[in-house]
């Protein structure tokens, strides 16, 4: 087999647009842009255009996004500032962790998933209540059908995950708050955007003097870098989606040919880049290192780690395989040479490891 490196993790290399601007940033956004000084004024005018540029890519109002440098923090400020004391969160099994941290500290209802990774909605409806919902998951790029899980919780108060969709795909109009988060465009990581879109739901959640200027910020040279990754990755998106549903679907048919395998979801209804495989009688952590040392760096939903005791939650919500599990996720530079590869060392290593 070829020796190819390549990445097909969900960490990347920086836009290359973003990287040519991070130096520049860092000179231009080192200063306090709340204060009355000359290098302030210049870091707020900065600061300001990057959040129009986000805005306008985000099609949203400048003054509804706030850059927050946690993305635990983002969940936290997006839905504990639309709960209040009496009202229950209602949530996807497949949603991330932080939403599951959030849920244990007051009343939750957690909605399951179908074997298409699908949430079902409720037979009943809680319009007393907070609605989390996830756009689309980041492990296995099933994308959820959000107007119908709405209209079946009836509820006005709506935080969206955008996290893993970002400007991949379309997402609903209606709700209240939504984060996002800048990787999903080539952006720097630490750096996300809260967009509260009905301020009158809204209460920060932290300690603050002003409720009406929220208290959180992000690293200015890194935002400007995200906003220029958003311009760039906008004009690309449409190609980098069309190539990366080709060689989606290239590796599904490929490993659909291999016996016992569980792909999550359909790539009709599911991201183009993102993709979860699981074979059956493989070890987790020995198809990673195999695959590995192949030259080829992938996730995986597997318990492969001493800080990872539990497999994926959201493939044991779907009620697929949880064991030999690898995650591949698409990027912009990937090659065909590199798809091939990995479809040969993937089915070696299955088939050593079977025997």
């Amino acid at each position: 087999m070829v020796r190819v490196t390549g990445n097909f993790q969900s960490e990347s290399p920086l836009h290359p647009k973003a990287f040519e601007v991070l130096h520049a940033a860092f000179d231009n956004g080192w200063a306090n842009p709340g204060k009355l000084s000359q290098s302030g004024s210049k870091a707020n005018q900065v600061r300001n255009q990057a959040l129009e540029s986000i805005a306008a890519a985000l099609k949203v109002p400048v003054d509804s996004i706030f850059a927050f440098s946690s993305m635990s923090l983002g969940y936290y400020l997006g839905i504990q500032g639309l709960l209040k004391d009496s009202l229950t969160l209602v949530h996807g099994a497949t949603d991330r962790k932080d939403v599951f941290a959030i849920a244990s500290r007051t009343s939750h209802q957690v909605l399951p998933s179908a074997l298409d990774g699908k949430l079902i909605s409720p037979s009943q409806k809680s319009p007393n209540s907070v609605l989390a919902l996830s756009a689309a998951n980041a492990e296995t790029g099933v994308i959820q059908e959000c107007e119908a899980i709405i209209r079946s919780v009836n509820t006005d108060r709506i935080f969206l995950d955008a996290t893993a969709i970002g400007i991949r795909g379309q997402i609903t109009p209606n709700y209240s708050t939504a984060i996002f988060d800048s990787r999903s465009w080539y952006g720097p990581s630490e750096i996300g955007l809260l967009v509260i879109k009905d301020k009158s739901q809204w209460s920060n959640p932290l300690p603050h003097l002003n409720a009406a200027h929220p208290n959180f910020d992000a690293s200015l040279p890194l935002l400007l870098a995200s906003a220029v990754a958003l311009e760039n990755f906008s004009s690309e998106v449409e190609d980098a989606n069309k190539r990366a549903r080709e060689f989606n679907w290239q590796l599904r048919d490929y490993f659909a040919h291999i016996p016992d395998v569980d792909i999550a979801g359909s790539l009709d209804s599911s991201l183009a880049h993102l993709l979860s495989a699981s074979f059956m009688n493989c070890n987790g952590e020995e198809l990673l290192r195999a695959i590995q040392s192949d030259g080829f760096s992938v996730d995986s939903g597997s318990a492969c780690t001493a800080d990872n005791l539990e497999p994926s939650h959201v493939l044991a919500a779907m009620g697929v395989l949880t064991h030999g599990n690898i995650r591949i996720t698409i990027h912009p530079e990937t090659t065909q040479e590199e798809i091939d590869s990995l479809k040969s060392s993937i089915k070696k290593n299955v088939e050593r490891l079977r025997s």
